[in-house]
């Protein structure tokens, strides 16, 4: 399962694929997509040229983390979102999504963590962790859909962006 077609609610078509080394510049671009808020609610790395190159060039010696592009069919080099599983090295990885903001609202969010879940799944993972912060109406709804739940309590992020909350799923 290398590559997963998405269809949004606008009729768009979209697809799910590992990143690779060429991805240097449709990451960056879904990092520019990406407004401050969405900096501040998803904030795995910083979003830089040289970040998206550091990404790119160690997908094939980085056994640390799982990343995948999110892009449109018809225009490949136009970005929806990305995706990750790090700390994949331990039992329980830890999932990340971000869509750029004109993705947002699109039914991309479900299908993306439906995508990496399943993927957590087959690599014989028990579950999968998130961090959400508290004032992520939309995205908290969302993981508690797919059956996620809080456990720790919540901390103040580390960033100053808030309050964080742990939530995990057994899949």
């Amino acid at each position: 399962m290398n590559e997963r077609r998405v269809l949004l609610r606008d009729g768009r078509c979209g697809s799910i694929r590992p990143l690779t080394p060429a991805d240097v510049d449709l990451l960056y671009r879904c990092f520019q997509g990406f407004s401050p808020e969405t900096r501040r609610l998803f904030a795995p790395h910083p979003f830089s040229y040289e970040v998206a190159e550091d990404l790119c060039s160690s997908v094939d010696v980085d056994t640390s983390a799982l990343r995948f592009i999110v892009h449109e069919e018809r225009r490949p080099s136009m970005p929806l979102g990305y995706g990750l599983l790090f700390h994949w090295s331990q039992e329980v990885p830890t999932l990340g999504i971000g869509l750029v903001d004109t993705a947002a609202g699109l039914g991309l969010g479900r299908q993306v963590m439906l995508f990496l879940l399943k993927r957590a799944r087959e690599a014989g993972r028990p579950g999968v962790r998130l961090t959400v912060m508290e004032r992520n109406a939309r995205a908290r709804r969302l993981y508690e859909s797919l059956g996620f739940c809080y456990y720790n309590g919540r901390s103040w992020d580390s960033n100053g962006n808030g309050w964080s909350l742990k939530m995990e799923v057994t899949i």
